[in-house]
């Protein structure tokens, strides 16, 4: 796999252990995912309408409608994962966001790829703490089995 300038550092592993190999992959909603991005985008546009027919000045409806379309950028923007021995971490919109292995308990798959948990068990905080890691469909087999490796070399 490559490495792509202003990816989490990585930190080398404790000598004497062995550990899989860091993971990187990129994920682009509108091939994945057309559907949802074109709906994403559609909310976004129909929410600046909204706003300027209520009478909501340019401005303020340019910075609503940003705020709109950042709360569906998943929806919108690709992203790029990473799963390396310092943890997991997605590039999106807003920069990196990275959790460590220590502070995950749980992993599950998904049916886009896989959900990085800090709850032992399903938790109705997780839509806000959880990290998703999709999967494209063209490689998903063939990053399976690494992903699952990692998860397993650290307990979860």
């Amino acid at each position: 796999m490559t490495v792509h300038p202003g990816a989490p550092a990585m930190e080398a592993a404790p000598e004497g252990t062995t550990s899989p190999a860091p993971v990187e992959w990129s994920w682009n909603p509108w091939r994945e995912r057309p559907r949802p991005a074109w709906i994403a985008l559609a909310a976004s546009a129909l929410s600046a309408v909204i706003l300027l027919v209520a009478g909501a000045g340019p401005v303020l409806a340019a910075i609503l409608t940003l705020a709109v379309a950042g709360m569906l950028s998943p929806l919108l923007l690709p992203s790029h994962c990473r799963v390396d021995d310092t943890g997991v971490a997605v590039r999106g919109a807003f920069g990196w966001e990275r959790r460590a292995w220590s502070s995950l308990r749980r992993a599950r798959p998904t049916a886009d790829g896989f959900l990085v948990s800090p709850f032992a068990s399903a938790h109705r905080l997780d839509p806000f703490r959880a990290l998703a890691l999709p999967l494209p469909a063209s490689g998903r087999s063939s990053l399976a089995a690494p992903l699952c490796a990692h998860f397993e070399s650290h307990g979860l």
